[in-house]
């Protein structure tokens, strides 16, 4: 498969997966080609065996090149790498055994984030599409996450084709794996513990009219509906009461507690450990302001599981 391309958005811009060295012990291999990626179509994914779940999702998005097509897919294994380093369907039933329906297959690469092709040939953009529905792209998310903000923040980058530059972004996507993520109370199929991710980062690469490479970050958590309905034990979790200094501006979309959401690259690379080509970050220039980790937790958020079209522009990149 053409997986992810580093020199997608064209001229010198060259956007690199982000270094994930200080994982190289923990990185499923892709037993096809002997490496450390995924490729699928228009996105890769670098694998923590030990976790169960991504790394990395990286993926090349064509804004205006978006297929709209029928939603198909069911999420199946990677038979490239073990089975044992990937989450299962059986898994996923063992999660939602405490409440039903609570814990979703989050896509970290969305399926519409990939539903192009660049000579407009629906079936191909709908294989893309389907190609998103493998394990090694998704986490656990709660529903209150992954159909409410996250949903609204993945909508507002595709904007499927109304706003026609840049018309080419890559998005780089992932959970934060943390040594003090809580345990689920459920155990895997297999009978292993399974530690649940809290945080989820993006970060979106782009190119603006002033011909000058951009990127903006963005980190979500779902500590407290986790916490509401007891699937976690209680425990103490690094940083949920440290300040960090990062920046109120919103420069690249507007939607509901972004300011809450959007921080600079540079405490998603100390959160992740990974690092990150170098751009342009508005969101980390301008005098900073405290913010409690804590605070980019979800609270309340009107449910909205639909497949309209996110209402929400993506400001910053047509400014």
């Amino acid at each position: 498969m053409r997986g992810y391309n580093s020199h997608f958005l064209g001229g010198n811009s060259v956007v690199n997966i982000p270094d994930y060295q200080v994982f190289v012990n923990d990185v499923a291999v892709n037993k096809e080609t002997n490496d450390s990626v995924l490729d699928y179509i228009s996105y890769s994914v670098i694998q923590s065996k030990s976790r169960r779940v991504p790394l990395i999702s990286a993926s090349n998005i064509y804004r205006v090149k978006f297929e709209k097509v029928s939603r198909t897919g069911i999420f199946k294994g990677d038979k490239r790498i073990n089975k044992n380093e990937q989450l299962t369907t059986n898994d996923y039933k063992r999660f939602n055994r405490i409440k039903a329906a609570a814990i979703e297959k989050g896509h970290m690469t969305k399926r519409e984030d990939v539903q192009w092709d660049i000579n407009g040939n629906e079936n191909n953009a709908q294989e893309a599409a389907k190609s998103t529905f493998y394990y090694p792209n998704a986490s656990p998310q709660h529903d209150s996450l992954n159909n409410g903000p996250w949903k609204y923040l993945e909508n507002s980058v595709i904007i499927k084709g109304r706003v026609p530059k840049p018309s080419k972004v890559c998005v780089f996507t992932g959970p934060v794996l943390d040594k003090n993520d809580p345990e689920f109370k459920e155990k895997l199929y297999d009978g292993s513990t399974f530690k649940i991710p809290i945080l989820f980062w993006k970060v979106i690469y782009y190119i603006k009219q002033d011909g000058k490479l951009y990127h903006a970050g963005f980190l979500m958590g779902q500590i407290n509906p986790l916490r509401r309905d007891e699937l976690v034990d209680e425990f103490s979790l690094r940083g949920f009461g440290e300040e960090e200094s990062v920046s109120s501006l919103k420069p690249f979309l507007n939607f509901r507690e972004d300011e809450n959401y959007q921080v600079p690259i540079s405490l998603i690379e100390e959160l992740t450990k990974l690092k990150f080509d170098n751009a342009i970050d508005r969101h980390a220039i301008i005098k900073p302001t405290p913010l409690k980790l804590e605070s980019v937790q979800i609270r309340h958020f009107e449910d909205d599981s639909s497949e309209q079209v996110s209402s929400f522009e993506v400001n910053g990149l047509i400014v």
